[in-house]
């Protein structure tokens, strides 16, 4: 399926370039059919000059056309369209009104509004994968895109950084490796041939948030309305109790429906805190629970006969608990075990399965 490129850009549009060499140097290779640029007023006046002017270096072609020669694109693939400009409509007088940079509070919050709605725009889609990158522009920019995508992007859509070795990083005139014409020079006048540039592409890991709706519709439009409506579902979703299943015989328990394998002593003690939740939570130091759980290990609680310790020592109950929470951790467990006491569980329903 073919991708769209969003990029946040400034000063230095040659990121796009370098990003869309990066991506056709994949394996599988991916060209973007639909490249979408988000700037500013002064940013656009950048993308013209740099990408869409003809240079004489690279024999009266566009830095564009030079880098969509040289990657083999297609007619539908590597399509720049025009730069999407951060602004505002001007009530007074009915035009749309570009910013030239992005510095206050005001315009931060406008530049929020705006790449929000075109992220909307891709996702909405769902069989255009999106590509994001957050190397270009102010640094506010890239943290908007990146709060943007985790707010409504996708499992599959994916957060980049583009990554280029000196010298070339800072180097006028560096498009893409292997780009036409001569060597370029750094600020000693040393030479260096574009071919020898490497580019790295950084994928940028993201939660896709949007899981908590099931339509793209159920999203509120702007920004701050979205951010506010996850905060408080999350703040709701963190104070409603889990179920958490325990099977003894299987050695596993559940959360939310969700498998963990587990020592069948760890379980025991998971299954203990979870009965005497209200106890331990007035449990200081670790030390008090030793008693308590060793006189609730002498008593039946449903758990078959060899699955059960006859008792634990401290050191065995601070094992256990370090396997609960690791367990619990590297399974992004939506229930999870503090690690201080006194010990607070978070709440949950407790049901056994055998």
């Amino acid at each position: 399926m073919p991708a769209t490129l969003i990029a946040v850009t400034g000063l230095s549009p040659a990121i796009v370039t370098e990003t869309l060499w990066a991506l056709a140097q994949e394996k599988p290779r991916i060209l973007p059919a639909r490249v979408v640029f988000i700037t500013t007023l002064v940013g656009a006046g950048k993308i013209q000059e740099q990408l869409l002017t003809p240079l004489p270096a690279f024999d009266g072609q566009t830095a564009w056309q030079a880098l969509r020669a040289k990657l083999k694109a297609k007619e539908h693939e590597l399509i720049a369209e025009a730069p999407r400009v951060i602004g505002q409509a001007n009530k007074k007088t009915g035009t749309f009104d570009a910013l030239p940079d992005i510095q206050t509070p005001e315009q931060n919050t406008l530049a929020a509004a705006f790449i929000l709605e075109e992220v909307r725009r891709v996702v909405e889609n769902p069989d255009t994968p999106l590509i994001a990158s957050i190397a270009g522009g102010r640094k506010t920019m890239g943290a908007l895109l990146h709060a943007a995508v985790t707010l409504i992007g996708r499992e599959d859509d994916r957060l980049t950084h583009v990554l280029v070795d000196a010298p070339y990083e800072t180097m006028p005139g560096f498009y893409f490796p292997g780009q036409p014409g001569p060597a370029l020079k750094d600020r000693d006048g040393k030479e260096h041939p574009p071919a020898k540039a490497r580019v790295h592409l950084a994928d940028v890991p993201f939660v896709p948030l949007r899981n908590r709706f099931k339509e793209l519709d159920d999203m509120p439009g702007s920004f701050d309305a979205l951010r506010r409506k996850f905060s408080r579902e999350l703040k709701e979703d963190a104070a409603r109790p889990r179920l958490i299943e325990i099977s003894h015989r299987k050695r596993t328990f559940w959360v939310d429906e969700q498998p963990m394998k587990m020592r069948s002593s760890a379980l025991a003690l998971l299954h203990f805190m979870l009965e005497q939740a209200e106890v331990i939570r007035d449990m200081g130091k670790q030390e008090k629970m030793l008693d308590p759980l060793n006189a609730w290990l002498k008593e039946d609680h449903g758990i078959p006969l060899g699955l059960k310790p006859l008792q634990m020592s401290l050191g065995e109950i601070t094992r256990q608990l370090s396997h609960l929470r690791t367990t619990l951790r590297e399974n992004a467990a939506a229930w999870q075990i503090p690690s201080r006491f006194p010990i607070q569980l978070p709440p949950a329903l407790l049901r056994l399965k055998d």
